[in-house]
This record gives C-alpha cells, structure tokens and sequence, in this order.
C-alpha cells in the first residue's frame, strides 16, 4: 500500500507547545470529531480522543508514522 495515510501530511494534524516545555503535543483536529469520539467509546480507549502523542524535545515531528486506526479519513476512503 504507496497511499498509506501520514498524520504529518495532513492537514488536521496539528501541534502545540506551551512556552515552557519542551516537547509538542500533537492530536487531530479533524472536524468530523464525532466518529473520532464514537470510535474511542466503542472500543474502550480511554486516552484523551484525537491525541496522537508528544513529539522529541525541541523536535516539531509528528511521533507517528501512519495514521490510528480511528482515522476519519480512513473511513472517508472505504478503510476498515
């Protein structure tokens, strides 16, 4: 599969980090947030929804290679 989905090619893909720390938080800021949250109340994950982790000190890469399972656009393309 070439056309695998990258959180860090998207666009909903967005990073935060406050003045005094030193790692980013990244998460998805997709705006179809409800199948976002549905997908995480039906199979029990308990994390925060949409939350994709924290990047390296000081570093602004997304710590992910490929898109969660609870991708929106995954099911935009007919994914599982």
């Amino acid at each position: 599969m070439a056309d695998k989905i990258r959180c860090a090619d998207c666009e909903h893909c967005k990073g935060f980090r406050k003045a005094s720390n030193t790692r980013s938080s990244f998460s998805c800021e997709h705006p179809d947030q409800k199948y976002i949250l549905d997908y995480f109340k039906d199979h029990r994950i308990q994390k925060m929804p949409g939350f994709l982790g924290y990047g390296k000190p000081f570093s602004s890469e997304v710590p992910i290679k490929t898109s969660p399972a609870w991708c929106p656009k995954k099911k935009q393309e007919g994914g599982k």
